[in-house]
């Protein structure tokens, strides 16, 4: 049930179900390896200098592209 002030809100908005549980699947011996290479070089990464800034504006708009469909460059 939607509230007076929901209903009278023109922004644009995603339905989007809940859920209370969820499946994981349990990673191998090799997919835990892969994930912790994976982290640490993208720690080693960050530590070099070659992170970005997290800019929440830039990543709104990086989102709204890829739920849209727009191509990357």
């Amino acid at each position: 049930m939607t509230s007076k002030a929901a209903a009278n809100d023109k922004r644009r908005t995603t339905m989007v179900p809940v859920t209370t549980m969820e499946e994981l699947p349990v990673l191998s011996d090799k997919e835990r390896a892969d994930l912790r290479a994976s982290l640490e070089e993208a720690k080693g990464r960050i530590e070099a200098g070659q992170g970005i800034v997290y800019d929440p504006k830039t990543f709104k708009r990086r989102l709204l592209d890829i739920y849209r469909g727009v191509k990357q460059a």
